[in-house]
């Protein structure tokens, strides 16, 4: 969900979390009880994109984020952070959500391993049709999750008639 799809009270909410402001390692961030924040908060929250990132990146480094999704929640070795783009290509502001961990360490390490399993050119097609398709589907106004939703239901489709 983009910020601009949000209500305003969300959005506020969103803003006002006890973000640390340019860090360089995920160690250094502030964190928050996710359980604590109201559910509606929690829905919008587990709506944002998803990118799992190695625990040691150097979070300034990270430069490639959609300018127009604000918010991402990045996850590694298990736990969960919400992020705050505010409009740039890199994590701004970022927060530790204490609780919201569904991502085990073991499917972080399957994740990253299949990750360097995969042929380095594979991967670069794979990210460059991503990228080509939903920016023409954007041009067409779609959302990102219509987006997402048509992509998934692509994929499905492709691994169901791989596997045959």
């Amino acid at each position: 969900m983009k910020s601009r799809e949000l209500k305003e009270e969300i959005y506020i909410k969103l803003v006002s979390l006890n973000y640390s402001r340019k860090e360089n390692y995920i160690s250094e961030v502030n964190s928050i009880d996710y359980n604590s924040l109201d559910s509606e908060l929690k829905e919008v929250i587990e709506s944002f994109p998803i990118r799992v990132i190695d625990s040691d990146i150097d979070l300034m480094g990270i430069e490639d984020l959609d300018r127009e999704q604000q918010f991402y929640v990045f996850h590694t070795e298990g736990q969960a952070y919400l992020v705050d783009t505010q409009g740039y290509t890199y994590p701004r502001y970022i927060v530790k959500l204490n609780g919201l961990e569904d991502v085990t360490a073991d499917d972080y390490m399957d994740l990253h391993r299949m990750d360097g399993l995969i042929r380095i050119a594979d991967d670069q097609i794979f990210n460059a049709v991503v990228k080509s398709l939903v920016f023409e589907l954007r041009e067409e106004d779609f959302s990102q999750e219509d987006i997402l939703n048509f992509l998934q239901f692509k994929l499905d489709m492709e691994i169901e008639a791989a596997s045959k």
